[in-house]
């Protein structure tokens, strides 16, 4: 690794740790989810309603989970489970294609640590920079597929391929490779692009990427075609990870440990995982979610709880955050309002601005995440991320917005905006509004969110309505540019090459257009210079000049105001309750493991305990 990538990723580490205090997935978006589901039954998140063949020695039908060796989490899954195919663009947990990859099922080269900020073996055993442009893998030979084939460096080599095959999250890659190669049975070869390089993005895709068999989908592929390919379930994946898929319906998704499990070899954990079975329950909404946790029905949990030191405080329950105090969970990312431009009256950045000061901040961070985010800067920034890496200057600070309704209404006076007789405006012959605004269904700290900007933007004469689809539903119209206004996060700060991530996932226009599929830039924004910035920065050594490059690139973003950030989150709201597992991490348990489900996070699974 270049001593400039060590700086990079040194200075990421310092951000995400003082910046963040934080956890999700996401990509992805680990907001608090729910779905239809039973809600919060005790006997239904113990018992599966099918019965099911288990592992045992005795071969022996099991019906009722035991409840001593099973997992129970919540907060990944928003809706039953429809696809465990990575290349589906839909895939939810267990199999979620994400900066925090769950690890349970499919596994990347590396896991992603941002408590230590390493990169951590997992497929891979360790990345060597050969040359400016040549990254060199090896990979861990005791590594097997759950069908008890070998991972090979032909595995990860073909999920690249698959890669230039289709349009899949990890498709990027190929903007700045022009080879990933297998070299010998374990090693695999990445070489740059030298006229576009991006040390940062491969770095970055080592943890970020699952490694696909290409024994299954090499034929898979030959078999149905790329669309047909997106369409298979995958319900019985072949995977490499601690486990497999045991049971699932409309309530719930149970996995069950591989007990053949390569990982339990000494050149990895050593052992396997403690829980036998990992299951994820359904929940209708959040409340019920947060009932079955506050009874220790529910052992990690992703989902937003108000004022969650309550539980230990008033109730002396059992329950954990990482951090003690406030704000508990470590903020990694930013919640951004993304405008379809393309929309009358959207189109106009005045109208944007005015949406802008219309939003009242301080209240959406209370209502919406009991203030667990602190006071929000727009920006493409966390805020120890922009005094890190941008000159605030004069024109910077201007061009900032808070919460200000008369400014609000001096801007769309001044546009000739006329209030019609209910109080919404019209500009030009386009009544502002109604506009959607769309959120999952279930996730109520971003519902709260979306009530209360709706209501700011009445004020000054705007109507936006909240829109409340499944995850699925919301996945597809924000991938497709199908919206009006979108909630949703960018790259969280899980992620090694934050904040070029952030950067490149919000405003990189070298995506599909409007109508096709797009993983990042949900609204096609389109600025020459961000596009050559982007690409500037991974490759530059001068820290001087690498604060210029961002620094403009923030300059661009205000201007344009095509994203309104809502609120700093967590990541992941990670918070668990010691009724049946005991051991989590915590700052000053297990510190070195980072509070989120998935990356290195997954290494908790071997550190837990059946509480005595």
């Amino acid at each position: 690794m270049s001593k400039q990538l060590k700086r990079i990723l040194c200075l990421v580490f310092a951000i995400a740790m003082i910046a963040s205090l934080m956890a999700g997935c996401g990509g992805g978006d680990s907001a608090t989810p729910s779905a239809s589901s039973t809600g919060s039954d005790k006997d239904a998140a113990a018992t599966p309603e099918k019965e099911k063949e288990d592992d045992s020695a005795d071969g022996e039908v099991l019906v009722n989970l035991p409840r001593e060796e099973t997992l129970y989490t919540g907060g990944h899954l928003f809706s039953p489970l429809t696809t465990l195919n990575p290349v589906s663009g839909n895939c939810i947990w267990p199999v979620t294609p994400t900066a925090m990859n769950s690890e349970l099922i499919y596994e990347s080269l590396f896991m992603y640590n941002q408590v230590t900020a390493e990169l951590e073996p997992l497929l891979g055993t360790e990345y060597t920079w050969v040359d400016d442009l040549t990254l060199e893998v090896k990979l861990n030979p005791d590594a097997k597929w759950n069908d008890g084939e070998a991972v090979t460096a032909e595995d990860v080599a073909y999920t690249y391929e698959l890669a230039q095959l289709m349009s899949v999250s990890w498709s990027t890659i190929w903007t700045y490779c022009e080879s990933i190669e297998a070299t010998d049975e374990n090693t695999v070869t990445y070489k740059m692009k030298a006229d576009n390089p991006n040390p940062l993005l491969v770095e970055r895709s080592l943890a970020t990427d699952y490694i696909l068999p290409k024994h299954v989908f090499e034929a898979k592929y030959e078999e149905l075609g790329e669309t047909d390919l997106r369409q298979w379930e995958n319900f019985e994946p072949v995977g490499s990870g601690p486990y497999k898929m045991y049971y699932h319906d409309d309530t719930r998704v149970v996995c069950i440990r591989d007990d053949n499990y390569w990982g339990q070899a000494e050149s990895m954990f050593g052992k396997l995982p403690a829980p036998k079975y990992y299951a994820h329950i359904i929940y209708k909404d959040n409340a019920a979610a947060n009932t079955a946790f506050t009874a220790g029905e529910m052992d990690l949990s992703d989902v937003f709880m108000p004022q969650i030191w309550e539980l230990w405080e008033d109730k002396n329950l059992p329950v954990q955050t990482y951090y003690k105090d406030a704000p508990y969970y470590q903020i990694a990312t930013l919640s951004y309002l993304w405008f379809n431009t393309s929309v009358p009256g959207l189109d106009n950045i005045e109208v944007r601005r005015a949406l802008a000061y219309s939003f009242n901040y301080p209240k959406i961070s209370e209502v919406a995440i009991s203030s667990y985010g602190g006071d929000l800067v727009p920006s493409l920034f966390l805020d120890e991320e922009r005094e890190k890496y941008v000159n605030e200057t004069e024109e910077l600070t201007a061009l900032r917005w808070t919460y200000d309704v008369d400014k609000a209404n001096e801007i769309l006076d001044g546009l000739g905006a006329e209030k019609g007789s209910d109080g919404i405006r019209v500009l030009n012959g386009t009544r502002l509004g109604p506009w959607k605004v769309e959120c999952p269904k279930g996730w109520s700290d971003w519902t709260a969110a979306l009530e209360v900007a709706c209501q700011s933007a009445k004020e000054v004469g705007i109507e936006l309505q909240t829109d409340l689809p499944e995850k699925p539903q919301w996945l597809n119209n924000q991938q497709m540019g199908d919206f009006d206004i979108m909630l949703a996060s960018a790259a969280q700060g899980l992620d090694p090459a934050q904040p070029w991530s952030r950067c490149q996932f919000i405003m990189d226009s070298r995506v599909a257009p409007m109508g096709e599929q797009a993983f990042t830039n949900y609204n096609r924004f389109s600025n020459e210079r961000a596009d050559e910035i982007i690409d500037a920065i991974p490759g530059e050594k001068d820290e001087t000049k690498l604060k210029e490059l961002y620094t403009e690139l923030e300059k661009i973003y205000l201007e344009n105001i095509w994203t309104i950030p809502l609120f700093n989150r967590s990541g992941i709201w990670f918070h668990t309750n010691g009724t049946v597992w005991t051991n989590w991490q915590t700052e000053d348990n297990n510190s070195d493991i980072p509070p989120v489900p998935g990356a290195a996070g997954t290494r908790i699974l071997y550190e837990i305990e059946p509480a005595k």
